[in-house]
């Protein structure tokens, strides 16, 4: 079989997410999947059944802040928070009543309830269209396992023996996984599963380890102890190297290590072009774990909170108090830099039961983001009060979602002003510098911006669904994906007059979307007039590097240039000389 000759080069695509080339040969770890019993009980069996879970809980807390001590050991305390979010699972309130209340009413042993409870729970976040959040799912199985293991009494592995140094191949790696590895023999990790901002690849830069994920059926195919190089610049798995291809990697490792160590030394520098003219370059973040990597990589501030993090994954809206204190985390971690929060952006994608939410027809273009907020005021106040609340003392941005007629901004405005009222009215502190923003997602906010941007201090363009809106194209669908056009000549032609209007008003624009973090597009955006790039803390380097490269005033005319051509891919042509010649290492 050719997997197993020597010198085949068999190349394996997936998606890079932690940079550098190590060569070795493959571990494939397999997890032993549980057999969950399913027992009918009587109901005096009930109290005894929540006890049980209720010790599983404890045992789990403590199990977690054990890896999680030890892993801070390795990789600092602030990296090895990416097990508060299993900590939260466990400590839920909402998720021991929803427990209790599912083995009184169908008296099944608890074991069984919850785990399809924890199943239900994953899949939510599973079915959601933002990657980031479907990546959560395994957080909630990790954590899901290991309750189950404690209550079933079958202990899991709390360290993986690895013989010598190896590159790990699994269908996925959880932290608890990835925690009781051996860091010392661990090359690199690859996984069947798995995004850019999955577990697996944020706990892989945090360990400055190569990591490519989706590498689709990589565990089931090949072996223990077969030759392979992991590129995880170009999400490469490549099976039983030939000598020449081991010289030529060894040579371009070398070159692209230069590389990550000068985009190492630019966290401090501001994003300037070489004629002087200068760019925000800001974080977009969600969890509390993301935080730490905000001036770590950095990042002037933050350019996109998404707030609804915290209305997942429960059964009931988290109160006033737990948001003004979630709020007030990202605002220190941010210092001195400011913060745009952007309220609830639920619907579409993220229905959410407990906020009284049903399946809809096309929920894309139903109840969604401010169309919820607007109806469901009381869920809307409380959220704004815990913004202006946590902001007290300095400065804080907030921004409105899917705003597509003026009303809708009009209204959200009144209702912030209402609450500001009422605060000062119950002498609580709160801040007094509010700068009010919106988010450009539709082609109506895009062609009605000369009103908008008189009613507000900045624009946010969410490029995701403004390109899914105006071409009319759903890129998760396998059959239309090749229409998801950036640089489609309708969306430069959209940005451009967003810019334009919102110029003229002087207001400062940004970009928000999955574009801000695409090095390729930087010259178009810096060449369109975009103020600000707000992309994943992974990214910041990268764009500040490329922005430094480039002379604002000829990508003006770059722009103007691409402008008058009649397709996308015309464009990207263009985009890609550009970038050749100004940062071709970045490319790589």
């Amino acid at each position: 079989m050719a997997l197993h000759q020597s010198g085949t080069d068999l190349k394996i695509k997936g998606i890079p997410v932690s940079p550098g080339v190590v060569h070795g040969t493959l571990a494939i770890l397999t997890r032993e999947e549980l057999s969950i019993p399913r027992r009918q009980i009587k109901p005096q069996e009930v109290p005894g059944e929540i006890a049980r879970f209720e010790s599983a809980l404890v045992k789990t807390r403590q199990q977690i802040l054990e890896i999680k001590e030890h892993l801070s050991a390795s990789i600092g305390e602030k990296d090895a928070s990416i097990f508060d979010a299993h900590l939260l699972v466990v400590e839920d309130g909402s998720l021991l009543e929803a427990v209790r209340k599912q083995v009184e009413s169908r008296l099944l042993c608890v074991e069984h309830v919850f785990h399809h409870l924890i199943q239900n729970y994953a899949q939510t976040m599973r079915d959601m269209d933002d990657v980031y959040l479907q990546e959560r799912a395994a957080d909630i199985l990790d954590v899901g396992r290991r309750i189950l293991s404690n209550l079933m009494g079958t202990a899991m592995s709390d360290r993986y023996d690895l013989e010598k140094p190896c590159i790990i191949l699994a269908h996925d790696l959880s932290p608890s996984d990835t925690a009781v590895l051996d860091r010392s023999k661990v090359l690199g990790f690859a996984t069947d599963i798995g995004s850019r901002t999955s577990h697996t690849a944020i706990m892989a830069r945090s360990l400055n380890i190569p990591a490519v994920v989706g590498l689709k059926e990589a565990s089931q195919t090949l072996d223990n102890e077969v030759e392979v190089i992991l590129d995880g610049y170009q999400g490469l798995l490549i099976i039983n190297p030939s000598e020449q291809t081991k010289f030529e990697y060894g040579k371009i490792g070398e070159k692209r290590h230069l590389v990550e160590e000068k985009l190492g030394q630019l966290r401090g520098t501001e994003a300037v072009t070489r004629d002087g003219h200068k760019v925000i370059v800001s974080a977009n973040v969600e969890l509390p774990e993301d935080f730490h990597l905000i001036q770590a990589a950095g990042a002037e501030g933050v350019g996109l909170y998404r707030t609804e993090f915290l209305f997942l994954n429960r059964l009931e809206l988290p109160t006033e108090m737990e948001q003004l204190e979630m709020y007030r985390k990202v605002i220190e971690a941010a210092r001195p830099y400011p913060v745009i929060f952007r309220t609830l952006d639920v619907g579409g994608d993220k229905m959410l039961d407990h906020l009284g939410m049903s399946e809809e027809l096309n929920p894309f273009l139903g109840w969604r983001a401010i169309r919820y907020c607007l109806e469901r005021r009381d869920v809307f106040r409380t959220q704004l009060r815990a913004i202006c609340r946590a902001g007290a003392g300095t400065k804080i941005r907030i921004m409105f979602p899917m705003v597509s007629t003026f009303e809708e901004l009009l209204q959200a405005k009144e209702l912030l002003r209402d609450v500001l009222i009422e605060l000062g009215r119950e002498n609580e502190g709160f801040s007094k510098e509010i700068e009010i923003g919106t988010m450009i997602e539709t082609p109506a906010a895009a062609m009605i911006m000369n009103h908008l941007a008189r009613e507000v201090d900045f624009v946010s363009i969410g490029t995701n669904d403004l390109i899914q809106y105006t071409l009319a194209v759903d890129r998760n669908n396998e059959k239309v994906a090749y229409l998801y056009q950036p640089t489609h000549p309708g969306i430069i032609s959209l940005i451009r007059h967003i810019v334009t209007q919102a110029h003229e008003a002087k207001i400062w624009v940004g970009v928000c979307g999955e574009m801000a973090g695409e090095v390729i597009l930087t010259p178009l955006l810096l060449g369109l007039g975009v103020d600000e790039l707000s992309t994943g803390s992974v990214y910041i380097s990268r764009i500040k590097s490329a922005i430094q490269n480039l002379n604002y005033e000829e990508m003006r005319k770059m722009a103007d240039e691409v402008s008058m051509l009649n397709t996308a891919a015309q464009v990207m042509d263009r985009l890609k000389q550009v970038a050749v010649a100004n940062f071709a290492e970045l490319l790589d």
